[in-house]
């Protein structure tokens, strides 16, 4: 469960957005810096591409091509 208390950057967003978020909405800082509720560093996605971005930027996309071109050939990765 999310800590209600430090959710600056959702009300900041709400206010930028001029409308209630989802709760399937989630609050992007663009700079990556949670400090920096700024509406100009806020994004608002939905959960799947929030998770999305974050995983292409760690290479997780990759990782699971990788995966399925070596499922089934015996071979482990781990």
């Amino acid at each position: 469960m999310r800590d209600r208390k430090n959710d600056q950057h959702r009300r900041t967003a709400t206010r930028a957005a001029g409308r209630p978020l989802d709760p399937n909405e989630i609050v992007h800082h663009k700079d990556e810096d949670k400090a920096n509720n700024d509406p100009s560093n806020l994004t608002v996605e939905d959960r799947a591409a929030h998770t999305a971005r974050h995983n292409k930027a760690r290479g997780l996309s990759r990782l699971r091509k990788s995966l399925r071109l070596t499922q089934g050939k015996g071979e482990k990765l781990y």
